[in-house]
């Protein structure tokens, strides 16, 4: 009989074992090495303005935190004399590239590089090399990167990046290094379709993405801000709306408007937008181009032949009224998120804008947290 028991024993302990080996197979998640899943960061470092004029670009196509390299030490003309300032800071760095005192001081930065799957480095080249500030940067936060997902974009003038490349490698040993993206100067007006085209090749299949909140919420959406009050606007399905859109993408669009008539205010958006006029009663909302270069928001009803633009989401006739308020104003359009990672392209015109997160206007840069300088999101 105890043999008997000790069998049945034997085989209840094998099925549980069995059990417990599938149980825990099951509770291991496979190795996710998908681009674009989990949040984003895109770490730059702009001399001249073209890496941050990418970095614009590529917030328009991704949601992400953003993290702006500046150097300790204001006001060097690292250009002058061939660049000599930057080429003596590479060459210490080449010279003893494993000693922290090789890399030039920059701005204290505060991140936790563990919250992000995707890490995007966007740096201009110099003499072949990643510039010495970018450098600085990965020395220090390089190791976290470990078995993260690495892109990086390189702004150069006709130079290869080969050696930028290199640079990115031994900063960030461990990281799971994608297929780089170059745009050099000549290519620069085009960054946007070659950003498009890189995150498809490196199969950054969540943008835009959905991590933090989305870039452009659907193709058919646009923000509009008027004294410190953010808007949703759905736009309508017209050449004047695609016509916009494309204008949007450049970069926020800022104008001026007046009352006129108790119902609406008008202003020159400083071009014109392919018109379709057509007979149109108004509601408190809507937004109508009128004779191709102005924009009217209206607050009641007027009869008129307009072309459609769009309409403000969730706003009454009294909320608009208030709003808007009375005499000129400040209105800033523009594609992307209003919450979570906003992405705020900035005008050329539009200089030293700063944002909140909800998307208000603020007079100076806060002293402790999150903003939108210029279109790029910056913590404090």
């Amino acid at each position: 009989m105890n043999r008997v028991f000790s069998c049945i024993y034997l085989i209840l302990m094998t099925f549980c074992l069995m059990a417990c080996q599938n149980e825990e197979v099951l509770a291991t998640p496979p190795a996710n090495n998908v681009t674009g899943s989990g949040k984003t960061l895109v770490v730059y470092y702009s001399y001249t303005g073209n890496s941050e004029e990418i970095v614009n670009t590529l917030l328009q196509q991704i949601s992400a935190d953003v993290i702006k390299i500046e150097p300790a030490e204001k006001g060097l003309d690292y250009a002058a004399n061939n660049y000599a300032i930057g080429t003596e800071q590479l060459n210490k760095i080449k010279a003893n590239p494993n000693d922290e005192s090789s890399y030039p001081a920059i701005d204290p930065v505060e991140v936790e590089i563990s919250q992000y799957a995707n890490i995007i480095i966007a740096t201009p080249l110099w003499w072949s090399q990643m510039a010495s500030n970018m450098q600085t940067f990965l020395f220090k936060y390089g190791k976290e990167m470990e078995g993260k997902n690495i892109g990086l974009i390189v702004s150069s003038h006709s130079s290869g990046i080969s050696g930028v490349e290199a640079d990115c490698k031994r900063l960030v040993p461990d990281g799971n290094h994608l297929k780089s993206l170059w745009i050099n100067a000549s290519k620069h007006s085009q960054r946007a379709s070659l950003i498009e085209q890189w995150l498809q090749e490196i199969d950054f299949n969540d943008y835009p993405s959905t991590n933090t909140g989305q870039a452009l919420e659907n193709d058919n959406m646009m923000n509009l801000i008027v004294n410190n009050t953010t808007m949703k606007v759905k736009l309508a399905d017209n050449a004047a709306t695609k016509a916009l859109i494309e204008r949007l993408k450049e970069g926020t669009i800022t104008y001026n408007a007046h009352d006129y008539g108790g119902f609406e205010k008008v202003g020159s958006l400083g071009f014109s937008l392919p018109s379709n006029d057509t007979y149109i009663t108004t509601e408190p909302g809507d937004i109508i181009l009128y004779t191709s270069n102005q924009l009217c928001i209206f607050f009641d009803s007027n009869s008129w032949d307009y072309t459609p633009i769009g309409k403000i989401e969730g706003m009454t006739k009294q909320q608009l009224k208030e709003a808007f308020g009375t005499g000129e104003v400040s209105i800033t359009l523009f594609l992307g998120s209003t919450t979570g990672t906003a992405s705020i392209s900035v005008n050329k015109a539009e200089v030293n804008s700063i944002y909140g997160l909800s998307g208000q206007k603020l007079a100076q840069v806060p002293a402790k947290g999150v903003y939108i300088e210029n279109g790029i999101k910056k913590v404090k």
